[in-house]
């Protein structure tokens, strides 16, 4: 009995239809998040693109930090702040069990910001000021960086798309590119679900994760294709069964791949910093997407009824 055999001909419609549905949940997640949330946005964007303040700071706990509710202290600094009109636009997060306060807002003079470290320490208790990091960006420079980063993903897909159309003749481009823009319309879309339900932002690092996944995604689905065509070349069995056979070959290197791929990622979402957390969740997500739509999708396209 072979590890891997993958009913391909057999399974058609579900794979389609499997991925039919991953893709209308995203496309769902996307127009809510542009017409249903405050940022009026497809996803979520952080301060990398939109511009503004960000100070981190930890708690001084003794054992474990207690839990407090962000809306209660965003409270509380109004009722003692002297400037009252910037704590409108603030957002205030506690990450790392309640231990590492981040504070999201407009620019900040340095008294302004000295101020709401002070208030913010008379409401939850003393802070560990060597923890402190801030850092500012410019709305311009956040709109640039942003306008880069849509610029290189569309020129590499563009450069991916010529590749895959030159490599291949076009049906097999057209699948490939299909596979391709399912990945990333996945990803984006579970990001974009995350910043609905969990307020998660994306930074500059998710265009890399989506950059990294493109390339990804093309190189499985020209090794399933590869190996699809040199036995349609010499096949002895049906067309469909030569895919379907090609595909069963191919997967065990697919899927040791991939694993060993995942494996560096999930150490660092398990032991990197929080700002790793969801680059490293992101590429991972791609990775798997990406070989589901490698190793069973794209060839399925390729199936005869």
């Amino acid at each position: 009995m072979k590890l891997f055999n993958i009913e391909l001909i057999k399974n058609k419609r579900k794979i389609i239809g499997f991925s039919g549905f991953l893709i209308l949940l995203s496309l769902l997640g996307i127009l809510y998040s542009t017409f249903n949330t405050s940022y009026k946005k497809p996803i979520n964007l952080g301060m990398d693109f939109v511009g503004g303040n960000e100070l981190r700071i930890e708690r001084v706990c003794k054992g474990g930090c207690s839990d407090v509710s962000p809306d209660s202290v965003l409270e509380n600094l109004r009722r003692i702040s002297n400037n009252k009109t910037f704590l409108n636009n603030i957002k205030l997060q506690f990450q790392n069990d309640n231990k590492l306060i981040s504070i999201r807002s407009p620019y900040l003079s340095i008294e302004e910001s000295n101020n709401l470290i002070t208030n913010l320490e008379n409401i939850i208790g003393p802070l560990n000021y060597e923890s402190k990091d801030s850092r500012l960006i410019g709305p311009k420079l956040g709109k640039r960086l942003l306008t880069n980063c849509v610029t290189s993903l569309l020129v590499s897909l563009l450069a991916i798309s010529i590749y895959i159309t030159i490599r291949f003749d076009r049906k097999y481009a057209l699948f490939a590119l299909l596979a391709l823009f399912h990945d990333l319309i996945i990803v984006f879309g579970i990001f974009s679900w995350l910043g609905i339900l969990l307020s998660v932002e994306v930074n500059s690092l998710f265009a890399v994760s989506l950059l990294t996944i493109a390339g990804y995604s093309v190189n499985d689905t020209v090794v399933i294709f590869d190996r699809i065509r040199e036995n349609l070349r010499s096949r002895k069995e049906g067309f469909n069964e030569t895919i379907q056979l090609s595909v069963n070959e191919s997967i065990r290197r697919t899927t040791f791949t991939s694993i060993t791929t995942l494996i560096p990622l999930l150490s660092i979402m398990l032991f990197g910093s929080y700002s790793l957390f969801w680059f490293s969740l992101s590429l991972s997500l791609g990775i798997i997407v990406g070989s589901y739509s490698s190793i069973l999708l794209a060839p399925s396209f390729l199936l005869k009824e």
